[in-house]
């Protein structure tokens, strides 16, 4: 699959994270070989989870050396899935400088695709249009509501706002338990190998979340 996958959403606490984690799992699942990008260089939970999994990098996109960054990692490897787990604080930078990934990826032949988790909180909508109002170059943007917050018909401002019509689709995200979540930020393991310190309902609640971010994922070959 000849995509980069942005994890967007603009606010931490939305589960971008999670939404890492399943799509790299996914990715992995079909085969596919994987680059992690990390921006958050803070609190870089993915990239200690997974950089024993895939090739994983740091990449601070606060100002524009880290999107010339990107672009250089998104050059270099040119067969990989591309995933990146963007900083709670990295909307403003990604209208201000994404331009710079987006020309890359158009030289490239490539298509980027931006998934953007969300909660009922209507901040989650506002920088959800900012995002859509500054940004170009993206083939897909998909709202992703984690029902983490609650079922998805709870996401009433955002299923009558307008900015569900501007978005490429709205993808109802699963529910990843707190006990299994938890495991795997402690033991720093992706999904794919945090069986062996979870208990038999742990990895059966787990395997069941995969199968359902696996089937809501399955649009990234659409």
């Amino acid at each position: 699959m000849n995509k980069i996958i942005m994890v967007g959403g603009g606010k931490g606490g939305v589960g971008k994270s999670t939404v890492v984690f399943s799509v790299v799992d996914f990715l992995l699942s079909k085969g596919e070989q994987v680059v992690l990008v990390e921006t958050d260089d803070s609190n870089p939970d993915t990239y200690k989870s997974l950089n024993k999994l895939v090739t994983s990098e740091l990449c601070n996109l606060d100002a524009e050396e880290g999107f010339i960054k990107l672009g250089g990692i998104i050059e270099s490897n040119k067969d990989a899935c591309i995933v990146v787990n963007t900083a709670a604080r990295a909307t403003s930078s990604i209208i201000e400088h994404g331009g710079i990934v987006s020309d890359v990826v158009s030289e490239l032949g490539r298509e980027i695709v931006m998934l953007w988790p969300m909660n009922r909180q209507r901040d989650s909508i506002e920088l959800l249009k900012s995002f859509l109002d500054g940004s170009s170059g993206y083939s897909a943007t998909y709202a992703l509501l984690n029902t983490y917050f609650g079922a998805s018909e709870k996401f009433s401002r955002f299923q009558t706002s307008k900015q569900k019509d501007r978005v490429s689709g709205t993808l109802i995200f699963p529910e990843l338990n707190d006990l299994v979540s938890d495991k795997l930020i402690d033991n720093r393991l992706a999904l794919s190998n945090a069986e062996p310190v979870l208990s038999i309902a742990e990895r059966s609640a787990l395997r069941r979340y995969r199968e359902a971010a696996n089937s809501v994922l399955g649009v990234l070959y659409g």
